[in-house]
């Protein structure tokens, strides 16, 4: 796998992440919106299959509208429910 691949994989997991811990413990939940726009803009390419990975959860609800913050869209994509 490149570094830079790796690297994405990485970020994108501690952001995830960072967003479950906040909601399991009842702070905020706000993340840096530009580390959701770098994640989201690697990650939004495999949304016709980030379902069928099995890694996400049910993957995207189908439910958030395209003009939803993005912090909420990218959320839903990786199986959350913001």
């Amino acid at each position: 796998m490149p570094a830079a691949q790796l690297r994405s994989l990485r970020i994108s997991d501690l952001l995830v992440h960072q967003w479950d811990l906040a909601r399991a413990i009842g702070a905020n939940e706000t993340l840096d919106p530009d580390v959701v726009q770098i994640v989201w803009d690697d990650i939004s390419p495999m949304a016709p299959v980030i379902a069928q990975l099995g890694v996400f959860g049910n993957g995207p609800s189908g439910a958030v509208p395209d003009d939803a913050p993005l912090q909420e869209r990218l959320l839903d994509l990786l199986g959350r429910r913001p």
